[in-house]
């Protein structure tokens, strides 16, 4: 049946058929002897002993132990493997499992990107089913292309035949595998590697065996291999595997130092498996640290993630290549970009997308940030037609584009949560690639795409940005964290491009920063906008003008009131050359300096200008307008005017509801504030019923972690505790304060707040460890936000002095007011310069000055910005009244307990518990001897005292503890250790 050179083509091609016949039939007789000589072993084995009967007494287990077997797959790759057991323990399950359907085996899909280790865990997969002998046979093909299809099953046909043999095609050749392997009636297993294009090889499942006993397993990057079976999805590995892994590639032992060293490298990789090959490859063979790996990743990531040494496990065939190459994770996102479109316009469209996607932060992709982008844009750009249908946005067309782009495992998009059905978000390193594949002019121009992307969203939204929840601020602030990181990277010195896009975009990121306490950020952005303007237009040009005026937005924030009017006071003198809404904003922010420095009449003023500006060009019952009624409105209620202020309020409400309707954010954000108002007039109940409502308001509309609803539940928790309902208050603050954290971060201003009132309401309680332990935390965060002259600061250190000084730690408070004030006067913009009075005070050496100082400060500051009667006041009030009864100046402690008991008559009447606390301690302390009383002296607080049945405080408050440091040759001590302090500052900014 050998063709000879004489014989015709038909007779050589039926010699060849025949030869392929043949060679099935001498096979199929190699099984039936093989059969034979089985049973022979049989019939011998049960005439010989006990122990070789016991070991084959199976006549099954024979026949299948000595079948023929064909194991091909590429054992020698991927040197070690570690981590994804669940993963493996599912895909055993799956193959394993008895089939559903007896013509179809079954079959599992890896699904992942490029990098994540699907072919090493299907290695590994083969490996621990071949020691187990699972299967008897295990045929590895490489997918990636018909060609490379073809040769894997010439090679498997050459495994089989234990030779090189013709096959007049693939067909052939595919036949011969086929048919062998079902003629052995064993367990088979294939594997498809890298079927990456289903397009290329769209009936992948005819390369498998006609047999019932066998499984598939298909590793690949594309979502539609997902429809051959069970889809398993890739995940990244855990960081403690990631960390195993690199210290294997690197030959360093697992110590705490090289473990704590490499946890970091692993971060920055995304812990993606052939990342952190190619990076233990990289420290491997230039000898260096962990700490220095992460410095040349900072400055050159490309070259990193593109090196591959010479021996490298990672080797596959390219474009129909006949040798494999070493590949890196670039290597393979390359590939699959590769596949994005078949049409040259639409492949440019949407690489253009892919390419912008990744010059944004890598999570939360928001299909409204082009949707807006689009609605800005005139023309919008010609990549953007096929996200559109007769020039308008089609949303269908664009989770069109990003389910093609996630089917090649480039993305991943998500169910939509507050603006998108299509969230998008990229691995960390894809979106370093979609960079560094480009040239420095191109990352140019997709970074200011990117910003002018984010700027039309904000832009759009600044209506709706007061109901966006903290989960989208975040979102929103990180893709600005990126465009401006871009920004710095690729062109920092193209601030005003002829258009002066990117100059509007850092403005506008600027005051986003701002808007959500981010200060330094924004003032860093709004300065560099600034030095570009002077440098280009000069300092006295319009929009030099206009970018100061948004720095003092940042001052404002930052408490630098006094920076605030020394920018606006130059700009006062030309203001009638800026726009009218500029205009306005100037004296709003004048007003508004003016209003923190307790200067309320000439914030009265400046507010008034801005309404003047204002109303010239707005509509009765604009957000503005009602804005700086609102202002005015504060100003009334810090004045103690608070009838004023709760009438101005009810007008903006009023405004508010006929502009918006009942349930507008707005309507609630007043409605808080109206709150406070009744709060400072002691009317906690109707306090309480509108903080009610409006948290109500505010948790249906916004959402229970939005700014506004926080805030609302601050001060409901504020109110609780003013009506001693601690328990309530406690969980309330408690809630805010993890939502804070959580979304915000420990040291974001309304974190430090909320957690500031927490320590008032343990002060309240007499839990001073837990008040003090808060407000370090406090003066922490502000110290490193604003600095030690901040008022804020000022406000923190003056709190955490009084409770441990409640709480009997008096050397301590005293050594920390000195060090405040060391820092106050070593900070080279200090605002804090002794006065001659301090001056004097320190010169006396007599104990506690400095804690009466910063005490006396904090007061002087109180009173610039508040009624005499605020709560604020009355409770520092109190703590200065302590040092000077440690100081043995009674007739002083008395006079400011005066002053307490008077505030607490005017502000909440005769009969309430704060009034009669008040009047009890300021009759204790002529009682007991702190000043001796005549008997001629009449007690300053009328009939009404001990020896005429003097009022007794129904819920007394927690006793003052024992001072846990001697006071020598103190006569007031007895009266020191028993003064009970009832209520402690909880309305802090």
């Amino acid at each position: 049946m050998i063709p000879e050179d004489r014989d015709s083509r038909a007779a050589r091609t039926w010699k060849a058929i025949g030869s392929v016949r043949l060679e099935k039939k001498i096979i199929e007789c190699q099984n039936v002897l093989e059969t034979y000589k089985t049973a022979l072993i049989l019939h011998l084995s049960r005439r010989g002993s006990a122990t070789f009967r016991s070991q084959y007494n199976d006549p099954a287990h024979v026949l299948s132990s000595l079948r023929n077997t064909c194991y091909s797959y590429p054992s020698s790759q991927i040197s070690l493997f570690i981590g994804q057991e669940d993963l493996l323990d599912k895909v055993d399950k799956t193959l394993l499992a008895p089939s559903n359907n007896s013509r179809r085996p079954n079959v599992a899909v890896l699904l992942g990107m490029g990098g994540q280790g699907k072919t090493a865990l299907a290695l590994e997969f083969c490996r621990r089913v071949h020691s187990k002998a699972h299967f008897k046979s295990i045929l590895w093909v490489d997918a990636a292309s018909p060609a490379t299809v073809a040769q894997s099953f010439e090679n498997l046909a050459d495994h089989l035949t234990k030779r090189q043999r013709p096959f007049k095609d693939l067909q052939a050749c595919l036949e011969f595998v086929k048919g062998t392997i079902e003629t052995w009636a064993a367990p088979w297993l294939v594997v498809f590697d890298n079927f990456d294009q289903p397009s290329k090889i769209p009936n992948i499942m005819r390369y498998v065996p006609n047999a019932w006993n066998g499984a598939v397993l298909v590793t690949s990057r594309h979502a539609d291999s997902g429809a051959l079976g069970t889809v398993f999805e890739m995940e990244s590995m855990k960081e403690d595997e990631s960390i195993n892994l690199l210290l294997h590639r690197t030959h360093d032992p697992p110590t705490f130092q090289n473990v704590e060293g490499a946890r970091p490298v692993v971060k920055s990789l995304g812990c993606l498996p052939l990342a952190i090959d190619q990076a233990g490859a990289y420290i491997r063979s230039r000898k260096i640290s962990f700490s220095v790996f992460l410095d040349h990743f900072r400055n050159r990531r490309a070259k990193i993630l593109q090196h591959t040494p010479d021996l490298w496990d990672y080797r596959r065939k390219l474009d129909d290549q006949q040798d494999e190459t070493s590949v890196s994770v670039f290597t393979t996102w390359e590939l699959s970009f590769q596949q994005v479109a078949d049409d040259e316009e639409q492949r440019t469209s949407m690489g253009h997308f892919m390419t912008l996607l990744g010059f944004f932060h890598n999570l939360d992709i928001q299909e409204d940030m082009f949707k807006a982008y689009h609605r800005h844009s005139s023309p919008a750009p010609s990549w953007m037609e096929m996200l559109t249908t007769n020039n308008e946005w089609d949303s269908y067309n664009y989770q069109d584009a990003v389910v093609r782009l996630s089917q090649l495992s480039l993305l991943q998009h998500t169910r939509g949560g507050d603006h998108s059905a299509c969230p998008i978000s990229l691995h960390p390193l894809i979106r370093d690639w979609t960079q560094y594949r480009l040239q420095l002019a191109d990352r140019r121009a997709y970074t200011t795409e990117a910003m002018s992307v984010l700027r039309a969203y904000i832009t759009q939204n600044e209506a709706e940005v007061k109901k966006w929840t903290l989960q989208t601020t975040r979102e929103v602030l990180a893709h600005i964290d990126t465009c401006v990181e871009n920004y710095t990277r690729f062109c920092p010195t193209q601030v005003h491009a002829p258009s002066e896009e990117l100059r509007d975009c850092l403005i506008r990121f600027g005051l986003f920063y701002t808007q959500y306490g981010r200060y330094q950020n924004g003032e860093d952005l709004l300065k560099r906008v600034l030095a570009k303007d002077i440098m280009c237009f000069g300092s006295n040009h319009v929009k030099t003008y206009e970018t100061n005026l948004y720095i003092t937005d940042v001052y404002i924030g930052l408490g630098r009131y006094r920076d605030v009017e020394e920018l606006l006071q130059e700009i006062l003198p030309r203001v009638e050359e800026l726009s009218t809404t500029t205009r306005g904003r100037v004296f709003y922010n004048l007003g508004k300096a003016s209003f923190k420095q307790g200067q309320y009449q000439k914030a009265l003023d400046y507010y008034r200008s801005a309404l003047q500006n204002q109303e010239t060009f707005l509509p009765l019952g604009h957000p503005e307008l009602l804005n700086t009624y609102e202002a005015m409105a504060q100003v009334y209620r810090n004045e103690g005017h608070n009838d004023h202020a709760i009438a101005l309020y009810s007008k903006t409400l009023d405004s508010y509801r006929e502009l918006h309707g009942e349930n507008h954010p707005d309507i609630f954000s007043t409605m808080n504030n109206l709150g406070n108002c009744y709060r400072n007039l002691a009317k906690f109940d109707e306090a309480d019923n509108i903080y009610q409502i409006a948290l109500r308001g505010n948790e249906k509309h916004l959402g229970p972690d939005h700014p506004n609803t926080l805030n609302n539940t601050v001060n409901l928790a504020i109110n609780h505790m003013y009506r001693y309902q601690h328990k309530e208050a406690e969980e309330l603050f408690a809630a805010a304060l993890a939502i804070y954290e959580t979304r915000l971060g420990l040291n974001h201003p309304e974190t430090l707040r909320a957690n500031m009132n927490l320590a008032s309401l343990y002060l309240s309680q007499g839990h001073y460890e837990e008040a003090c332990t808060s407000l370090h935390q406090v003066l922490e965060g502000r110290l490193k936000k604003l600095g030690v002259n901040s008022d804020y600061t000022l406000y923190a250190i003056e709190r955490l002095l009084s409770a441990l000084w409640l709480g009997g730690r008096i050397g301590e408070a005293d050594d920390l007011a000195i060090r405040m004030l060391e820092l106050q006067k070593a900070d080279a913009e200090s605002a804090n310069p002794h006065t001659d009075a301090e001056v004097a005070m320190l010169k006396r050496d007599s104990p506690y000055t400095a804690v009466e100082i910063i005490f006396g400060r904090t007061l002087k500051l109180r009173y610039a910005n508040l009624a005499w009667t605020h709560n604020d006041i009355t409770d520092l009030n109190r703590s200065l009244a302590l040092v000077y009864l440690a100081q043995n100046r009674a007739q002083e402690a008395e006079n400011i307990l005066s002053r307490v008991f008077e505030a607490y008559h005017t502000r909440c009447g005769p009969r309430h518990r704060l009034t009669l606390t008040a009047k009890q301690e300021l009759c204790d302390i002529r009682e007991k001897g702190a000043i001796a009383l005549s008997s001629e002296d009449e007690c300053p607080v009328g009939s009404r005292h001990r020896s005429c049945g003097s009022f007794r405080n129904p819920k007394p408050p927690p006793p003052y503890p024992l001072l846990r440091e001697p006071l020598e040759q103190n006569k007031n001590l007895d009266f020191i250790m028993r003064l009970r302090l009832t209520q402690h500052n909880a309305n802090h900014i």
